[in-house]
């Protein structure tokens, strides 16, 4: 048999027989990633260290591939002329990352724990970091990345035995808004319940960003509470619905009703935002009430405004 026969045979034979072409199961279920990272967080510094520079390293290559896909659409987009500039905001935020994780030492206070929008999020050294990837229909590939770079160096399965699994998400969290663009009304937020914010246009866009998904984010909190206290028997008058700032307080009061019942939860950006707070009272009732609600609001640069002063949130 010639050279050029045994070729195929022999590269096939490789093939089988290295294990470097396998792939690696890992060591702890996809499902545990957020379990694991609670685990982590009772951890020495030097492992939490470890799984920061996992985790913002892998989050900032999400990034930068996000931005690499929206330059490769602009040829098929000719009327969308903001993606250009989104992919450099998206670009710029993948730097910001890669500079957190190169300042990261075995010594460096990182405190780890779960968002209100089950979300895992790293404070390192006072600097809020979401380890959300800019697709949702990515994150448990991002997951598993970060998984696989932190387990090749501690032993994951020793960590989630010994810790216990967090308790489930409430169905009726919302996913993290997406965003679009259009050349007629601009670049929109929109959620997965039937939110569309839509902004005049793309300058400042990490801080409209950033504005959006605390709204979001804030309304997901705000009609988890409502759904609790209206199954524990509290009645909700929905037009005197208020949120108040309290002066000296990190928590704003929610008015349920005129009868006293009021709750104190996080939510800032919808008590500074009271204009867009009246706006979206309608959607939040119906989704509390489990019906299909479309709003979109425009103007939300002006809306969201008061939001945009607002310092981050440590959830």
């Amino acid at each position: 048999m010639g050279y050029c026969r045994l070729l195929p045979v022999l590269l096939l034979c490789c093939l089988q027989t290295n294990p470097a072409t396998a792939r690696e199961p890992l060591p702890v279920a996809p499902a545990d990633f957020k379990r694991l990272a609670l685990a982590i967080s009772d951890q020495p510094d030097s492992m939490r260290a470890d799984f920061a520079v996992a985790a913002i390293t892998e989050l900032a290559m999400a990034h930068t591939a996000e931005a690499d896909r929206a330059r490769r659409e602009v040829p098929y987009n000719t009327r969308d002329n903001d993606l250009p500039r989104w992919a450099m905001t998206v670009d710029a935020y993948a730097a910001d990352l890669m500079a957190i994780a190169d300042s990261v030492t075995p010594d460096t206070r990182i405190d780890i724990g779960i968002s209100h929008e089950n979300v895992v999020y790293l404070n390192v050294a006072g600097r809020l970091v979401m380890l959300g990837n800019p697709r949702m229909s990515e994150q448990l590939a991002y997951e598993q990345r970060v998984t696989g770079r932190f387990c090749s160096l501690h032993r994951c399965a020793d960590l989630v035995k010994e810790f216990p699994p967090p308790k489930p998400a409430s169905r009726n969290r919302a996913q993290s808004p997406h965003w679009s663009f259009s050349q007629q009304s601009g670049p929109s937020c929109n959620t997965e319940d039937g939110l569309v914010f839509q902004f005049l246009d793309s300058t400042n866009l990490r801080q409209k960003r950033d504005a959006c998904k605390r709204i979001a984010t804030e309304l997901d909190t705000l009609t988890a509470v409502i759904l609790q206290h209206m199954a524990q028997g509290t009645r909700i008058d929905w037009n005197r619905l208020a949120i108040r700032t309290l002066p000296g307080e990190e928590l704003q009061l929610v008015e349920l009703n005129g009868d006293g019942d009021a709750v104190r939860i996080p939510v800032s950006g919808l008590a500074a935002a009271t204009k867009l707070f009246t706006l979206v009272r309608p959607w939040l009732t119906a989704r509390v009430k489990g019906n299909s609600y479309r709003l979109v609001v425009i103007n939300a640069d002006r809306l969201m405004a008061p939001a945009f002063r607002l310092p981050p949130d440590i959830p």
